[in-house]
């Protein structure tokens, strides 16, 4: 059985154990967070913003982990030689926009812009669309 969840304003089909890993997970920051206010609220330190980037890319990266490891291999079989090279460096090597961009000689959006048609490639692959 599977549930959909809605990742950055997109609906996703996951496995019933990764949503219950998602929610537990949300549940925890959740907590941690109004810990963190109330921790915050008596002493004089400045709260740190965290980027975007970072915390979209460690949600992508627990959903990878978490998905079904053989529906993940098929979706990583679809890929071309350089499509698959893109995700690698990505998520396995965790090089940023910016150093893909430099080894495929192309600009840091267009690396956006292939790394998100990739993604959806892999996503309709995994769900099966």
């Amino acid at each position: 059985m599977s549930k959909l969840i809605t990742v950055q304003n997109e609906v996703v089909e996951v496995s019933d154990e990764l949503y219950e890993f998602m929610e537990s997970d949300r549940k925890r920051q959740a907590a941690e967070e109004r810990s963190d206010r109330r921790h915050l609220s008596k002493s004089s330190f400045e709260t740190v913003e965290v980027k975007q980037e970072y915390s979209s890319r460690k949600f992508k990266n627990q959903i990878f982990h978490r998905l079904d490891r053989q529906k993940l291999r098929e979706a990583m079989q679809q890929l071309n030689d350089e499509e698959r090279r893109l995700i690698e460096m990505y998520y396995w090597d965790e090089m940023i926009m910016q150093e893909i961009a430099d080894v495929f000689g192309i600009s840091k959006m267009a690396v956006s812009k292939r790394h998100q048609k990739i993604l959806d490639k892999m996503r309709a692959t995994v769900i099966g669309r």
